[in-house]
């Protein structure tokens, strides 16, 4: 495998898995590891296919650094245009927001320890300025750090599921009763754990429009996701039943699916609880900082897009400054703002991940057969697959809705 090609698989792959895997058993609990496991593989391969079509719109035209915006006119026109950028714009001003606050809050606590205390706004300030002074120097740069922060996330990932997988139970494991409440809760959470598509367009061009081997990062990028996943689900769900006095629901009765934290201490008191406390707190920064890496890579990507700046100085220091700098002062002085923007995250991730690039594929595959041009790159399925895409994703944005709303069945 080619190196740029290993690179961009493990963007996608520290895209993927950021800090959220932690509280992705507690969001799945009550529809347990097998009804999880199940669902999860069907929500990998429809981010797999979703990441796809883009691909195939990237290969249709042949503008080299083509990024979302310029493919939302030539595909959905201004109409079109002007609602993927306030979607897409909205999501991920608010995501970067949130990791410069989770960045910051990192930042002290390591300071703090060896006795520095640091205001958080500095904090903040600085996380920003290392890792968007990565995303400034390019995509090889982010590849190589991403490669040395992925190694640290991988050895702390297996070290902290090898100390947890002695207390795991096959019976916790293969537990099915009472799961089909909790389904429609679980499957938006499910589908957001892979947000590799964002990357598409920017890992396209870092691979210089080869559409074999972004096929190959696409599927390798996602699938190790998806084992690193199944494996965590494995150590976390088959730890405690999902019922009774010491249990998932007992727990979730009192804490929310955020409280990870808490859950350790209520795992037990073992010899190795210390080591494991310190191999998640590892686990989650290096997590926080590749998510927060390839994120605003591909936001900064899209921002030079929209603005038709150059790759020269003056347009990588202004393209910088417009990826970098709301967000920023938006988490910093009215944090609010996007916090209420992320209650209804999941229907704009349907929207920009699933529903535009299906309609996106289905505006160009209707134009090359009415002109009759050249198709370089097509995947199976036809209009069948698209509409049921298309279906799916509808249905993840009835879900977010419901969620947010708090119309949904969790357990408790």
């Amino acid at each position: 495998m080619k190196s740029k090609t290993l690179g961009a698989s493990l963007i996608f792959t520290g895209n993927c898995v950021g800090a959220g895997i932690l509280a992705l058993p507690l969001s799945t609990a009550g529809l347990g590891f097998v009804a999880t496991s199940i669902i999860i593989t069907l929500c990998w391969l429809v981010s797999m296919l979703a990441s796809l079509l883009i691909v195939e719109v990237l290969a249709a035209y042949p503008k080299k650094e083509l990024n979302f915006d310029s493919m939302y006119l030539l595909t959905l026109g201004r109409g079109g245009q002007i609602i993927g950028m306030l979607a897409y714009v909205i999501l991920l001003y608010s995501v970067a927001a949130a990791y410069m606050s989770g960045g910051a809050s990192i930042l002290t606590a390591l300071l703090s320890q060896g006795g520095i205390k640091l205001p958080s706004w500095i904090a903040a300030v600085l996380f920003t300025l290392v890792l968007g002074g990565i995303v400034y120097r390019g995509h090889r740069a982010v590849d190589i750090s991403n490669r040395l922060l992925l190694s640290t996330k991988g050895v702390s990932f297996i070290i902290l599921a090898a100390l947890l997988m002695p207390d795991v139970r096959a019976s916790n494991l293969f537990d099915i009763s009472h799961s089909m409440p909790y389904l429609w809760f679980a499957i938006p959470i499910l589908f957001f754990s892979f947000g590799l598509q964002i990357m598409v367009p920017s890992m396209f061009s870092y691979l210089d429009r080869d559409t074999r081997e972004i096929r190959k990062a696409i599927v390798i990028g996602s699938l190790v996701p998806l084992v690193i996943y199944l494996l965590w689900l494995v150590v976390m769900l088959g730890i405690l039943p999902r019922f009774g006095s010491s249990s998932f629901s007992s727990f979730l009765a009192n804490h929310t699916p955020n409280d990870i934290g808490d859950l350790f201490v209520m795992l037990g008191h073992r010899s190795t609880q210390h080591l494991s406390s310190t191999m998640m707190g590892l686990f989650t920064n290096v997590a926080v900082m590749t998510t927060f890496l390839s994120l605003t890579l591909a936001l900064h990507d899209y921002m030079r897009d929209l603005c038709k700046l150059s790759k020269g100085r003056k347009g990588r220091n202004l393209s910088i400054l417009i990826t970098y700098l709301p967000p920023l002062l938006v988490s910093l002085f009215l944090p609010s703002l996007f916090q209420s923007a992320l209650e209804y995250a999941a229907g704009l991730q349907a929207l920009l991940l699933l529903i535009i690039p299906v309609a996106m594929v289905w505006s160009v595959r209707r134009r090359q057969d009415r002109e009759g041009t050249e198709v370089l790159f097509r995947i199976p399925g036809g209009r069948g697959l698209l509409a049921s895409l298309a279906c799916f994703g509808a249905m993840l944005v009835v879900l977010g809705f419901m969620a947010s709303l708090n119309m949904l069945p969790v357990l408790k």
